[in-house]
């Protein structure tokens, strides 16, 4: 149960990092806060961090695609920024989270921060090589998203505040594809897979094939994304696909629970990795025979 003696609200990054430092007592950050409240965390004070200024999504300088930690799913899922790259993968992870008023809330950061092996957002940003940014009182330090979980409920976070993520320009113009196996609509994920290749001049220069649900944490299958690395895209077949796909589900390390089995968990990685391979081949093919760019 609930028992909050005091609710804070940060202006700022750093000032929420400092409020939550404070104490005394046990304190968690709160935005959109629809899975605390369903486990409610025990706290003794939440630092608000909705007005802190990490709600935004904006192209950087550079062509970055930057998401604000407290942005809603619902604005991913809507934001043409968003929409437009990398074939609108992180848009449709996010409209596939829950139900509208649970999108409307919930934020991308709180997905991530929660740090569940099944994730809904965590498979594509690890596909797109997502960037975290995380503020303390008076620093900010990046790391790749891939470094981020340390194990289920775990991140490196501590006591400090993740701010953003950022996508790499040249990741928008991957070829991608990615699915959700679950037993409703609003259930969270038995399997998820998501598929992201940077194919250029009829090659596969780097590919990346991220898991969720099926280990103690979201993963990359890297030793899966090097049988594709390098690859020609016209001699690419099945029996290499499936290859690519066996490999991913041997590199997985899922569970037994009430929603499926392991054994039932690892033969979905098998399939759905071999489906969303070649949909993103699929892709790049249509996109290059309707003149779309693929640079």
């Amino acid at each position: 149960m609930w028992d909050l003696k005091e609710y804070r609200f940060a202006a700022t990054a750093q000032q929420a990092v400092s409020l939550m430092r404070q104490g005394p007592g046990k304190g968690a950050f709160i935005a959109g806060g629809t899975d605390m409240f369903l486990y409610p965390a025990g706290c003794d004070f939440v630092v608000d961090i909705n007005h802190a200024g990490i709600s935004d999504i904006a192209r950087t300088p550079g062509g970055d695609l930057f998401l604000g930690a407290a942005t809603t799913l619902h604005n991913l899922a809507i934001n043409p920024l968003v929409t437009g790259f990398a074939g609108g993968i992180i848009s449709e992870a996010a409209a596939h989270c829950g139900n509208r008023p649970v999108r409307s809330t919930a934020t991308v950061g709180g997905n991530l921060c929660n740090a569940l092996p099944s994730a809904d957002m965590a498979p594509v940003l690890l596909a797109l090589d997502a960037t975290c940014y995380i503020a303390d009182e008076e620093s900010q330090e990046s790391l790749p998203l891939a470094d981020f979980f340390v194990g289920p409920r775990v991140t490196v976070l501590e006591d400090r505040l993740l701010v953003g993520l950022a996508l790499p320009a040249d990741a928008g113009s991957r070829s991608c594809a990615s699915y959700k196996l679950t037993r409703s609509a609003e259930d969270i994920s038995l399997v998820q897979v998501a598929v992201a290749l940077d194919i250029r001049d009829g090659r596969i220069e780097t590919a990346r094939i991220a898991l969720g649900a099926v280990a103690p944490v979201p993963m990359r299958a890297v030793l899966a994304e090097a049988q594709l690395a390098g690859q020609t895209v016209a001699e690419i077949n099945p029996d290499l696909i499936a290859d690519a796909a066996v490999i991913a589900a041997g590199e997985c390390e899922p569970r037994d629970d009430h929603r499926a089995s392991a054994e039932y968990r690892r033969d979905m990685v098998r399939v759905l990795t071999r489906r969303q391979i070649t949909r993103a081949l699929f892709e790049n093919n249509t996109r290059t025979e309707t003149g779309g760019t693929v640079a």
